[in-house]
């Protein structure tokens, strides 16, 4: 009996523990947008573990692509993540105290300021927030050193340069802000001040300083905030997962939730856009090989003469022009491949590009865009110019190594274990700042660009939905204006167009003539 209880009470407290997982992710991963409220800045698969008996034995979360970059700027009338004014608004004195905390308009990071939301007060979801943290059993001095990160980005913006009279050389007229980050990340301020302004970089077989530009301090400073964010959420989500995975048991089965953003066609499309609809190809071409075998199998039960085809290979082209690794190499290899040359630019990128898949059908170059680095991919959703500009940048993520070393040695215990991995290059964040943003310098084979994690962590989840029976879910937008009971019908249909939907139902027009539309869209 005292057995059975234990059981119990382990399953419901895994069962709490689960539901508060995703308010804590929404809370440093979702933002205000344009578009919505609480916009998911990162996509998520959740697996959930069950036993023979059915109970629920575990779970595991894996990210994807967090927008780092909205840590540091965002568009009018957008915020950051949610967990910066959840805690400026909600911070009480004792903590505004310890974390050095300022008002909205002295953070230069929060773009806009005090952009609130209707109908929600950041206050109370603060306490909800940090409530969620209790229940997730994870320590006060584990939060607080959290919270110390999340400050010390804000702090990070505060930091301004200027240029020295008679040469290019930065200076650093204020180090008010320097001190604050130094202090709440553990650092000497003098070590952190050089390290920015005059890094020391390896020439032949030695060691020396050399004094930043104005704009290379300030590309430092940009780096190593989003490297932060990105490094605390990382460490966040390992949190979670180690509280949600105590029995270490994979479970006799799973149930997987994948939340990942969908196709995306602005008026500037950049390289986060180009993985994020690479990705869409990968999910449009599972759920055209799930749905229309689906389909075929039924024709096949019901005896009607039928040679089989396999529609989920409409979408191979645009997904070779991609992610091929040779013969010739895709878009993401020509990136990685132009990250090797020290004098390489986004231009020589886009000439090489051009060059390789200048006559790819789901390839080409627009006459009329005014900027050279730009080309257009045909998608199955529609055509979108893609802007090249900082994509070698983005695609090595540089950081300035004379900091990560500053931040891997730090007195503050949580922030030395979020740079523990420092000596292992995950991106090409070694690369020398000190000839940003012109010539790359790294150690051949030792480096991995984002475009090649976000390929093989891609690679991964296919492989993981392709092992499952999958359903599929389209979210659509009814209008921009966020009211209920108004639907845009432009605006519907073109989301039903981006999702695939009508290019499903084209295909079951085209390929199926013995039927109208089969019950997968004729419910839509």
């Amino acid at each position: 009996l005292t057995l059975l209880h234990k059981t119990k009470k382990h399953q419901g407290e895994l069962e709490k523990q689960l539901l508060q997982a995703n308010p804590i992710l929404e809370a440093f991963g979702n933002a205000k947008t344009v578009k919505n409220d609480n916009s998911s800045r990162f996509g998520k698969f959740i697996r959930i573990n069950f036993d023979v008996n059915g109970y629920i034995v575990g779970a595991n979360i894996e990210t994807y692509l967090l927008e780092k970059s909205r840590a540091i700027r965002q568009a009018k009338d957008e915020r950051t993540f949610h967990l910066f004014y959840y805690l400026l608004t909600g911070a009480g004195d004792k903590l505004r105290e310890d974390l050095l905390l300022e008002n909205y308009n002295n953070y230069r990071f929060l773009s806009n300021g005090n952009v609130t939301i209707p109908g929600q007060q950041d206050k109370d979801l603060f306490t909800e927030t940090m409530d969620a943290f209790k229940i997730m059993s994870i320590p006060e001095d584990e939060l607080i050193g959290l919270l110390k990160v999340v400050s010390s980005v804000l702090q990070l913006g505060n930091m301004s340069f200027k240029k020295e009279r008679h040469t290019d050389q930065a200076s650093m007229p204020d180090n008010t802000a320097a001190q604050k980050v130094s202090h709440l990340m553990g650092m000497n301020v003098t070590d952190f001040t050089r390290a920015i302004l005059s890094p020391r970089i390896k020439v032949g077989r030695d060691y020396v300083q050399k004094a930043q530009t104005q704009e290379q301090a300030e590309f430092a400073v940009e780096a190593l905030a989003k490297a932060t964010y990105e490094r605390m959420f990382r460490w966040l989500v390992m949190r979670i997962n180690k509280a949600l995975d105590k029995t270490k048991r994979q479970g006799a089965s799973f149930i997987g939730i994948l939340d990942i953003a969908g196709f995306e066609i602005f008026e500037l499309n950049s390289f986060e856009q180009l993985c994020i609809n690479y990705t869409n190809e990968k999910l449009q071409q599972l759920f055209n090989h799930t749905m229309f075998i689906l389909e075929q199998e039924e024709y096949q039960r019901e005896g009607i003469e039928w040679s089989f085809i396999d529609f989920g290979l409409d979408l191979q082209p645009c997904i070779d022009l991609i992610e091929k690794p040779a013969s010739p190499p895709g878009i993401l290899a020509l990136l990685d491949e132009e990250c090797w040359f020290p004098k390489a630019t986004d231009k020589s990128f886009v000439e090489k590009v051009l060059q390789e898949q200048g006559t790819h059908p789901k390839f080409f170059k627009p006459k009329k865009l005014k900027d050279e680095a730009d080309f257009c991919v045909i998608h199955y959703a529609g055509k979108v110019d893609y802007k090249a500009d900082e994509w070698l940048m983005k695609n090595m993520d540089p950081l300035n190594d004379n900091v990560a070393s500053l931040l891997n040695q730090s007195t503050d215990k949580f922030v030395s274990e979020l740079w523990k991995d420092v000596d292992r290059i995950v991106g090409l964040d070694k690369v020398s700042m000190a000839d940003m943003p012109g010539a790359f310098k790294t150690r051949k084979g030792m480096f991995r660009t984002v475009g090649q994690l976000y390929k093989e962590q891609l690679s991964k989840l296919m492989a993981t939905l392709r092992n499952t029976n999958p359903n599929f879910v389209r979210c659509i937008i009814p209008n921009h204006e966020k009211k209920a009971g108004k639907l845009e019908p432009f605006l519907v249909l073109d989301q039903l167009r981006c999702n695939g939907v009508l290019e499903g139902i084209r295909i079951c027009r085209q390929g199926f003539p013995n039927r109208i539309v089969f019950q997968e869209f004729r419910q839509r």
